[in-house]
Order: structure tokens, then sequence, then C-alpha cells
């Protein structure tokens, strides 16, 4: 049996598969047949491994891949075009108001672009973008670290 007619049997596996597509004869002994269909089932089984670890390993850079690009653009942008942090404490400020917000901290780039009802506080350990909303139990966190991944995840999850 020639290598291009052992591949073309190969993607519908199997023994009989192969008896069927080239009889035994006098010169391939049933012995030298039964070595054939072992090699040749062997060989499709790592074949299919070998498939399946290469979609695993492009599934995995792929997201890899995405969330670098989404990054390195979403940071250009940002260069570009800070943040609406005003509009983010907004949309905060509203969906939080059954927790009743009592302050907002922002980062000291924002601190000239944020108006609120609300006391503002500098936290230096934010970075632009990010926001904290404090309720009287605690605090809601909206760091461009966390939109970012929530992002990435939901656009996962679509695709």
């Amino acid at each position: 049996m020639s290598l291009a007619s052992f591949l073309r049997v190969a993607p519908a596996a199997g023994p009989d598969l192969v008896a069927a597509a080239e009889p035994a004869t006098a010169a391939a002994p049933r012995v030298v047949r039964g070595v054939i269909d072992f090699a040749h089932a062997d060989v499709v089984h790592e074949l299919a491994l070998m498939r399946l670890a290469a979609y695993e390993a492009f599934e995995r850079a792929a997201r890899r891949i995405v969330g670098t690009l989404a990054r390195d653009v979403l940071g250009r942008d940002l260069i570009l075009a800070p943040v609406d942090v005003d509009a983010l404490a907004a949309e905060a400020l509203a969906a939080f108001a059954e927790a009743e917000p009592v302050a907002l901290a922002i980062s000291p780039e924002d601190a000239e672009r944020v108006r609120s009802p609300l006391p503002v506080r500098v936290d230096p350990s934010l970075e632009a973008g990010d926001l904290v909303v404090d309720v009287r139990d605690g605090s809601f966190e909206s760091r461009f670290v966390f939109r970012l991944e929530a992002a990435l995840e939901r656009a996962e999850r679509s695709a």
C-alpha cells in the first residue's frame, strides 16, 4: 500500500477499511496485514492527538493575542482621548444609588475632570480612568483593568 493510499484511508480509521481498500494477496500475508492495520490505527490515533493539541494551542494563543491587542489599542486610545471619568462617575452613582454612595475616589490625573454632588477624594494609588464609589458599607471599584477584563470575557463568551 502506498503512503498516499494509507493516508486517504486514515480519516475513516479502522482495520476493516484498510482491508477493503487493498485486499489481501499472496504477496501480503495475514501477519503483515495485521501489522499494517495496527500501524494504520496507531498513525490515525497520533494524528488525532496532534490535531487536538494544535487546536488547544491555537485557542490559548488566540485568547492571549486578543487580550494583548485589546490592551494595546485601548492604551493608545486612552493617550489620545482619556476616559470620560465624569460620565463614568455619573453612571456609577446611578448604578449604586440603592447602596447609598457617600463619596468618590479618583486618580490625581482625573481630579479636574469630575464634577459630583458627593465629596470627591483624590487617591494617588488609582490610575487615570479608575473610579471608586464609597458607600455606607464599603466601596465599589471600577478600575480600568477590571473593566477591560470584563469586556474581554464578554467578547470571549460571544465568540
